[in-house]
């Protein structure tokens, strides 16, 4: 599941980047052919591959061996199927293709959707030609049908907290909201009291995507419940997980309410653990509870998120500052932009992977083994969670040196379970570990975003942006020399960096350029408004300004009428236009009610004076 969970984000981001321009032309089809022949490869690699194996099975090949080339294979195609949708999306024009999709180009729940859609018919693929090995390593019958359900069953519940929120946030869109819905930090709540929403009260839904139901009423079911009361471990239910059928050899718990707490338990380890060996595993589901492994999972999360959100436009436009990627940037054409999309995602995947690989997988790793010591102090004796630990091992393929950034080997979890029996001071040693590394963690991200605010507030990322924007212009206006909206926002970011005069002068070109543009005329009213000296005109200010307010009085016109108001000394009509501009919304109401402040005191500073 964990390694879904990385392909399925990876594959979200590859989409939420990309922007397809136009509707498929008679040329585009082309990209429809190879994108066709591109997937037919994919289907007869995937068919090699799993032919291969079976090769290798029909010589004789270990059942361990077998085992791991079925993992291994199942995560390189799963990878290249990624890789091939990569090319779909960034040398083919495929959202060209998914933009006649009502909606795709506005709403990221059916942009994401379509991505999915697709990543799952390739991982469909893999499924099909995968059966014949996957039966040998598993020692099972199953239909490709019932092993493409199931699989498709299991994973889709990953999908459910994006889809909450991706749909939460497109349906924002039609809600007038307060200003402070729409910046990062409230974007980041919305996710978080999401995610916290889901692990609270989505165990009622997973258990029915699933298919779950309860334990049947034998003396199994009633000594695990006895077991569970004996230890003061409330429950939802034991339900019978049938995911993949019998072959699964497995078990787990979801959510953290004890009403809307469940634990699962396949019939595969019904038929092959005894009683003492599933309360072995049932305690070790509880420990899971008991070290509240699940809210650090879902921290883990949400500091992933501050990461990505806080770090993502620092990557973006350090990707940019470089010569070459900007070149790129710059040449005309759709092959070029697209590249460029994939280069400001990749910064994003790579932290990803990292994130999810070495720290969240050193997490899970350490939490199963606190699971384990945890079910060995409970039970007072190793022995059956070991025994259960082998026979799952033996059961799955002979896994127990199987690697696994999530969870130690079993052979790894037996070698613990037997040393901490012998030295317990090695389960104090693991949970100071454990929760010791947790805060260590939680005060490095908090640092590094600490780091990134300052930068911030320092203009050192400020600085960064207009530099690459002012690169962007400048290549812009040398294509397109009478091009006056580059020509407005090339001034508008001389002035914002202080180069006054040549913003003047940009400005006053533009103007000759096209004498009614209000964008133009706002730029250079702004300047001559709040400029220092000689560049600052109060007459000329009010004049452009009022021209400007005459073409479109929009919100940032406005504050620059009201501003040339109040350096001409006339405060009340500073004020009403102010109030104009706050009255019409946007994105700089705090701005806007901070120079009605201004213009307010310079009122009444008048009144007390006359």
């Amino acid at each position: 599941m964990y390694n879904q969970l990385i392909y399925f984000i990876v594959v979200l981001l590859l989409f939420s980047v990309q922007r397809p321009t136009g509707k498929p032309s008679a040329a585009a089809w082309s990209d429809a052919l190879y994108i066709g022949a591109l997937f037919c490869f994919f289907v007869f690699y995937c068919r090699w591959t799993f032919a291969k194996l079976l090769k290798a099975a029909d010589r004789g090949a270990p059942l361990s061996a077998l085992t791991r080339a079925h993992y291994r294979s199942q995560a390189l195609l799963s990878a290249t199927a990624i890789g091939f949708l990569a090319v779909y999306i960034y040398a083919l024009n495929l959202g060209v293709f998914l933009s006649v999709i009502p909606g795709y180009d506005k709403f990221m729940t059916i942009s994401g959707i379509a991505g999915l859609v697709i990543f799952l018919v390739h991982l469909a693929v893999i499924w099909f030609w995968s059966r014949p090995i996957y039966q040998i390593v598993f020692g099972v019958k199953v239909s490709r049908t019932n092993l493409i359900k199931g699989r498709l069953s299991f994973t889709s519940v990953i999908l459910v907290p994006w889809f909450l929120i991706s749909t939460v946030t497109d349906l924002l869109q039609f809600i007038k909201t307060p200003t402070f819905m729409t910046s990062d930090s409230s974007q980041i709540l919305l996710i978080a009291l999401t995610l916290i929403g889901f692990v609270l009260f989505g165990p009622w839904l997973i258990i029915r995507m699933w298919g779950c139901k309860p334990l049947p009423q034998d003396h199994v079911k009633a000594e695990l419940e006895r077991f569970c009361n004996d230890h003061d471990f409330k429950t939802g239910g034991l339900l019978l997980w049938s995911v993949f059928g019998a072959e699964m050899l497995t078990a787990g718990v979801v959510g953290i309410l004890s009403g809307l707490r469940y634990i699962l338990i396949t019939s595969g380890l019904l038929r092959i653990l005894d009683i003492a060996e599933l309360k072995a595993v049932v305690a070790h589901e509880m420990g899971h509870v008991r070290k509240k492994h699940l809210l650090l999972f879902v921290l883990l999360l949400i500091l992933f998120i501050l990461l990505t959100y806080d770090l993502s436009d620092t990557l973006t436009l350090l990707a940019l500052s470089n010569r070459t990627i900007f070149n790129w940037y710059s040449v005309p054409g759709d092959f070029a932009p697209s590249l460029v999309s994939l280069l400001f995602a990749l910064p994003v995947i790579v932290l990803m992977i990292l994130y999810f690989r070495f720290i969240f997988g050193y997490f899970l790793r350490n939490s199963e083994r606190q699971a384990d010591l945890f079910a060995m102090e409970l039970l007072g004796d190793p022995a059956p969670l070991i025994s259960s630990l082998e026979k799952i091992a033996f059961h799955s393929g002979r896994i127990e040196d199987l690697p696994s950034w999530h969870h130690y080997s079993i052979r790894q979890r037996v070698d613990c379970l037997v040393e901490a029996f012998k030295d317990r001071k090695l389960i104090r040693r693991h949970n100071r570990k454990l929760y010791g590394s947790a805060l260590i963690f939680v005060a490095a991200v908090s640092g590094l975003l600490f780091l990134n605010w300052r930068a911030n507030e320092a203009g050192l990322t400020g600085n960064l942006r207009s530099e690459v924007q002012l690169r962007i212009l400048e290549r812009g206006i040398l294509q397109e020399p009478g091009n006056v909206e580059y020509l407005a926002a090339y001034g508008g970011l001389l002035y914002e960096k202080g180069r006054y005069s040549e913003a003047e002068s940009v400005l006053r070109a533009a103007l000759m350029h096209d004498p009614e543009n209000a964008s133009i005329l706002n730029n250079l009213a702004w300047l001559y408004a709040t400029g220092p000296s000689p560049f600052r005109n109060p007459q000329d200010a009010l004049d452009l300004a009022l021209k400007a307010a005459a073409l479109s009085p929009a919100p940032d016109i406005l504050d620059t009428l009201a501003e040339a108001y109040y350096i001409n000394g006339r405060y009340a009509d500073a004020l009403s236009a102010i109030n104009e501009a706050i009255s019409e919304g946007g994105p700089q109401q705090s701005h806007f009610l901070k120079q009605k402040e201004k213009f307010e005191r310079a009122l009444r500073g008048r009144f007390r004076s006359s």
